[in-house]
């Protein structure tokens, strides 16, 4: 049963004890995922653990919920908390306010949805919402992007068309144990080209490397394309109620449409299910390359977040 605000299943006073962020508890953090109610890529698997050093991820259980604790380095390096996700949300955000009250820290949370503003604010009463519009997610109905119906996807319908009509003989297949060095080897050749200078896209490309050659314990889901049977893009990401998340999406830049076709085989492949309704291709981080990119395949929604801070 979930503890609604008044409600609550403990006292609220007890201090939350939080631990660094580890692959090791990849099994008892995905329990906790379903009972996200947006559509955001921080509840996942790859949102969580693939930024855990950059932001120095911490979490803690506390009545059956979760709770992360982070250093939120793109605002003021703020000590700042998710939203809980378990069975107790107002018991876990009365424990944060006790937990900062005892440290004498501001009470600030991260990458939280307009949703999510109106709960704190119940709570906690006057906030201070930021927007933080490079974090914002862009969210597709999935069957735009199986199907890329209608004029709009005419650029990338022409790219896919090229790459097919040149390689007859590329084909799809999922990434497992038996393939996993393969997509390292060609990860080894291409990841360094396509990474841009700044600290944000060398820790993709590092945790790129974590990914794979942690693959079976990330528990994630994987896709590579073979053209004359070498591997020449492959792509990474997970399911979590109606979404597919794409975490990783490499190619050869050199074969044209090599993106594209990587990008319609995933959604293809695991996202034509019924109970899949969307696919979250995460953020832009302000880099407008990317945000032109994710623009156009045409998003249903692009999911605002916000940093909320109360501070008495």
């Amino acid at each position: 049963m979930i503890c609604l605000k008044n409600n609550k299943c403990e006292a609220a006073d007890i201090m939350l004890n939080f631990k660094r962020l580890t692959l090791s508890d990849v099994d008892k953090v995905r329990t906790y995922f379903p009972y996200s109610t947006n559509r955001t890529c921080d509840n996942t698997i790859g949102g969580a653990f693939m930024w855990r050093d950059y932001f120095s991820i911490e979490f803690t259980e506390f009545n059956e919920t979760l709770i992360f604790k982070a250093q939120v380095k793109y605002h003021h390096n703020y000590t700042a908390f998710s939203m809980p996700l378990g069975k107790d949300i107002y018991g876990s955000l009365d424990s944060i306010k006790e937990y900062c009250r005892n440290l004498g820290i501001p009470i600030a949370f991260y990458t939280v949805t307009g949703d999510d503003i109106e709960i704190l604010r119940s709570v906690f009463g006057e906030i201070q919402v930021y927007e933080e519009e490079d974090w914002s997610d862009y969210l597709y109905r999935a069957s735009d992007l199986i199907d890329l119906p209608g004029r709009k996807y005419h650029g990338q319908k022409n790219h896919i068309n090229y790459f097919k009509r040149t390689h007859e003989d590329f084909y799809f297949e999922e990434i497992a144990k038996t393939n996993i060095n393969e997509v390292i080897d060609f990860y080894n050749i291409y990841g360094l080209k396509s990474v841009k200078d700044s600290e944000i896209f060398l820790e993709e490309h590092y945790k790129t490397y974590d990914v794979l050659e942690n693959y079976s314990d990330y528990g994630l889901l994987g896709g590579l394309l073979r053209v004359n049977g070498s591997v020449e893009a492959f792509s990474i990401g997970e399911l979590n109620n109606d979404v597919l998340f794409i975490h990783i999406e490499k190619a050869n830049q050199q074969l044209r449409g090599a993106y594209q076709v990587i990008s319609n085989e995933f959604a293809r492949h695991y996202a034509s299910n019924e109970g899949t309704e969307f696919i979250n291709r995460e953020e832009d981080v302000g880099d407008e390359g990317l945000r032109i990119s994710k623009k156009s395949y045409h998003p249903c929604e692009i999911i605002k977040k916000y940093i909320a801070i109360f501070d008495r």
